[in-house]
């Protein structure tokens, strides 16, 4: 298995958790505001490593995979790949991200 394989295989496992899974750190900005994973690649690994191998950036080193539009799952053609320091997941019409709205109701 090459490195870059590797690091596909821990992308798709993040997001499966992402989207699926409550007790994942990301799902209340994926799952938690519906964003599925389309059934190609949420069936398989293998097909998801395949579609994806060559999109890859030389360096893999602190990136994220993101969502190019947000309303559509994660599917061939709408996945990016950004430095995770730019990745913040997804944002509401507004700008704010679903974790500030968390923020701001329990202020209230």
């Amino acid at each position: 298995m090459t490195i870059k394989e590797r690091f596909l295989k821990q992308q798709h496992a993040w997001m499966l958790g992402a989207c699926y899974s409550r007790k994942h750190p990301d799902f209340h900005r994926y799952g938690g505001v519906d964003v599925s994973i389309s059934p190609r690649w949420k069936d398989s690994v293998e097909t998801f490593v395949n579609d994806m191998i060559d999109s890859l950036p030389r360096s893999l080193s602190e990136r994220r995979m993101a969502l190019r539009n947000p309303r559509r799952p994660f599917e061939p053609g709408n996945v990016e790949w950004v430095f995770a320091s730019k990745h913040y997941g997804l944002r509401a019409p507004d700008g704010t991200r679903p974790d500030m709205m968390d923020a701001r109701s329990r202020r209230a």
